[in-house]
C-alpha cells in the first residue's frame, strides 16, 4: 500500500466544508430577505425616510411622540400576540375588542366595590386577578365550543363579541368607572421605566417584551409550540399522531383571552377608567398586525416578532396620519383595511412563488 500524501489531503480537506457551508449561508440570506419580518422592517425604514419631507417632520421624531407610538403599539402587540396564536391553529378571535372592554370594566368594578372594605392593595390585586381570570375563561369557552361542538371560530367569537360588548355597557349602565384612586394601576399604562431619564421606557412596552419572550419560548422551545403549528397545518394528521388537539386549542384560545384581559387592564389604566366603549375595532387591528407580520389566515404560520413589527408599522402610520391630516380618526379604518389587503396579497404571491419553485 502506497503511503498517503499529507499535502494532498490537507489541500482537499478545507474545500469540502466550504462547499457545504456556502449553500447554507446563501439559503439563510435568501430566507431572511424574503421573510415577512424583513419586509416590514424595510417598509418602516422607508416611512421614516419619507416623514422628514412631510408636515410631520417637526414632531414625529420627538421623544414624546416616539414614546406614544411605543405605548400604543405595545397595547396592540399584547393582544395581537394572542390573536396570532389562534390564527396559527387555523382559527380567529373576533371577540378581543369586547373582551378588552369587558375585563377593563370588570376590573374597575371589583376594585371600586372592594375599596370600601379593604386596603387599596388588596382590592387592586383582586381586580387584576378577576380581569385576567375572566379573559382566560372566555377563551377556554371559545375553544370548547369550537372543538367539542364543531362550531366555526368566526361564528363563536362573533357571538362573543356582541355578548361581551353588551355586558360591558350593562355593568355600569353605559357609564365609565374611574380608577383615579388606584395610581399603581394607572402606572402600568402611563408610567415609564427609568422615569426622568433620556432612556425612559413605557411600562406597556416592558410588559409586551415579557409576554413576547414567554411566547417565543413557548412557540420555539416547547412542545405546545410545535403542536400549535401542526394543528394549523393539518389538524386531522395531528390528531391521528396522538396529539390532544383540544388541549392545544385550549392553550391558543385561553392565552388569547388571557392576553385580552391583560390588554383590558392596560386600556383601562391608560384612560384612567373602565370604559365600556373602548376596544371597538381592536380585533381587526390585531388581525392586521398578525397577518402583516406573516401569519397565514389558513393556519400553520405566524410569529411573535412579526406580530410586534406589524403592530409597530400600524401605529407608525397612525402617528404620521395624526400629525399630517385634519381628521386622522376618519382615516384609521382606511389604513387598517389597506394594510391588511396588501398583506394578504403579499401572502398569496409568496404562496404561489413557493408552489412554482
Amino acid at each position: 500500500m502506497s503511503p498517503r500524501n499529507p499535502s494532498s489531503d490537507s489541500s482537499r480537506a478545507p474545500t469540502a466544508p466550504s462547499a457545504r457551508s456556502s449553500p447554507r449561508s446563501s439559503g439563510f440570506l435568501t430566507n431572511l430577505l424574503f421573510s415577512r419580518e424583513f419586509g416590514v422592517i424595510v417598509v418602516l425604514v422607508v416611512i421614516c425616510m419619507i416623514i422628514p419631507f412631510t408636515e410631520a417632520r417637526d414632531r414625529f421624531f420627538l421623544q414624546g411622540n416616539i414614546q406614544n407610538i411605543l405605548r400604543n403599539m405595545a397595547l396592540l402587540g399584547v393582544f395581537a400576540i394572542g390573536q396570532t396564536l389562534v390564527i396559527i391553529t387555523g382559527g380567529i378571535d373576533l371577540s378581543l375588542g369586547s373582551v378588552i372592554a369587558f375585563t377593563g370594566m370588570l376590573m374597575a368594578l371589583v376594585m371600586t366595590r372592594l375599596a370600601n372594605y379593604f386596603i387599596p392593595e388588596v382590592s387592586m390585586m383582586a381586580g387584576l386577578t378577576v380581569a385576567l381570570l375572566a379573559g382566560f375563561l372566555i377563551g377556554c369557552v371559545h375553544a370548547t365550543l369550537i372543538h367539542q361542538l364543531k362550531l366555526p371560530p368566526f361564528v363563536v367569537t362573533l357571538a362573543s363579541m356582541l355578548f361581551f360588548r353588551s355586558q360591558s355597557l350593562l355593568i355600569n349602565k353605559r357609564l365609565p368607572i374611574t380608577l383615579q384612586d388606584f395610581p399603581a394601576v394607572l402606572f402600568l399604562a402611563n408610567g415609564n421605566l427609568f422615569e426622568g431619564t433620556r432612556f425612559a421606557v413605557p411600562m406597556p412596552l416592558v410588559i409586551l417584551l415579557v409576554v413576547a419572550l414567554f411566547m417565543i419560548v413557548a412557540l420555539h422551545k416547547m412542545r405546545i409550540g410545535r403542536y400549535l403549528y401542526s394543528v394549523g397545518s393539518n389538524e386531522q394528521a395531528t390528531r391521528l399522531s396522538g396529539v390532544n388537539v383540544y388541549s392545544v386549542k385550549l392553550f391558543a384560545y385561553g392565552m388569547s383571552g388571557l392576553l385580552g384581559g391583560l390588554a383590558g387592564i392596560l386600556a383601562a389604566a391608560y384612560g384612567g377608567q373602565g370604559d365600556p366603549q373602548v376596544g371597538s375595532g381592536y380585533e381587526l387591528e390585531a388581525v392586521a398586525a398578525s397577518v402583516v407580520g406573516g401569519a397565514n389566515l389558513m393556519g400553520g404560520q405566524g410569529s411573535v416578532a412579526g406580530t410586534i413589527l406589524g403592530a409597530l408599522l400600524l401605529y407608525t402610520i397612525f402617528s404620521a396620519i395624526n400629525l399630517t391630516l385634519a381628521d386622522p380618526n376618519l382615516w384609521q379604518g382606511t389604513v387598517v383595511g389597506t394594510v391588511l389587503l396588501f398583506a394578504v396579497l403579499v401572502m398569496a404571491f409568496q404562496q404561489r412563488r413557493a408552489r412554482t419553485a
